[in-house]
């Protein structure tokens, strides 16, 4: 086998092809898992701490992981931590082995100057390259509790059944919210597709979240890392596979009111963001930008659930399933800090304090 560790950003020109090798053995599940995203993720987020470890042999690709390096103190020791990216993952062969992968990737590290003591794996999703990885961990894979789990919305059925199933309350907080939306104007929902379409409906979502409760912390405008890989991403991906992403806008008399961030890949709609115009909150714009997104869903062939990402109190009442998470502390135990975490998380949990260095 042969490894490699990359260094900082935009990597994509090393890692392409290798990613496009696997994707024809490994189909993405994901969107972390398209080139797209992870070419995005490698020219707009990397930074002076991100790392690509790849792996090949005689036959072929057999990795591609994204990392984060990060470097903590316990008591004297200098403990150097691999950390996932919750929004990246990575790409690993079938022949490879976890247990394989994992010792390649310590090997690796070391041989390139930056021994690894620990490896911290969090909001790992099944299927995941990720989880490949977890699973060679001693400890064992653990679900989160704790800022943990993702929802999900099946859409398996046609519009009508689904909102035959829907509850009472939902059913009629969506009327009276329809109801008033009519009386101040005529609805609309625009679907953006194409890379024009998408890159006006993309700026037009960005002002949208800026007017709203996001607006002093969580805005893209406000994120300029976020908002550079989004777009890019999503530019990209109109260009080169028509209709995997989607901006959504519902309007009132052509005024935009909620949007939606999407994209499809292997049957699921991710759906990454939702804004709505703070000046018509009152009609409820992103209910009912909601309801005809799972509408829609339900009607087409190609999708079969919607994934909101992460697990909040309001996707209840669109009747999500929540699924779990998965997290990972795997420690390097031929490496004295591997030896050392190991003691500091017994005493920690003991109640005894390490001091720091």
């Amino acid at each position: 086998m042969r490894t490699r560790i990359l260094r900082g950003p935009r990597q994509w020109a090393t890692v392409g092809p290798l990613w496009t090798e696997l994707l024809a053995e490994v189909p993405a599940v994901t969107h972390l898992q398209v080139p797209e995203w992870a070419r995005a993720l490698s020219d707009e987020v990397h930074d002076a701490d991100s790392r690509w470890f790849l792996a090949e042999d005689d036959a072929g690709a057999l990795a591609a992981l994204p990392y984060r390096v990060s470097v903590r103190r316990l008591g004297p020791l200098r403990v150097r931590v691999l950390g996932n990216e919750r929004i990246a993952d990575g790409l690993v062969s079938p022949r490879l082995r976890p247990e394989v992968l994992r010792r390649a990737l310590l090997d690796a590290s070391r041989a390139a100057g930056e021994p690894l003591d620990v490896l911290s794996l969090n909001g790992l999703q099944a299927g995941t390259g990720y989880i490949r990885l977890a699973t060679a961990a001693s400890s064992g894979l653990e679900a989160e509790t704790r800022h943990g789990g993702h929802s999900v919305i099946v859409t398996d059925v046609d519009g009508d059944e689904w909102f035959a199933a829907a509850s009472k309350n939902l059913k009629a907080a969506l009327r009276k919210a329809r109801n008033r939306a009519q009386r101040r104007g005529e609805v609309t929902v625009s679907v953006a597709t194409t890379p024009d379409d998408v890159d006006a409906a993309f700026a037009e979502y960005v002002a949208i979240e800026a007017t709203g409760w996001k607006a002093d912390k969580g805005a893209l405008a406000n994120r300029p890392v976020d908002h550079a890989m989004l777009r890019r991403y999503f530019l990209d991906s109109a260009s080169t596979v028509p209709g995997r992403v989607v901006v959504r806008t519902l309007r009132l008399d052509g005024r935009a009111a909620a949007a939606q961030l999407a994209s499809i890949t292997a049957g699921t709609l991710s759906l990454f963001k939702v804004a709505y115009d703070d000046g018509l909150a009152d009609l409820s714009p992103s209910n009912l930008l909601m309801a005809d997104l799972v509408r829609d869903c339900c009607d087409r062939p190609d999708v079969d659930r919607i994934d909101l990402i992460t697990n909040q109190p309001w996707h209840d009442r669109w009747h999500a399933d929540e699924h779990p998470t998965y997290k990972a502390r795997d420690l390097n135990l031929r490496r004295p800090a591997g030896i050392a975490s190991r003691v500091g998380a017994a005493l920690q949990t003991a109640g005894v304090r390490l001091p720091s260095a």
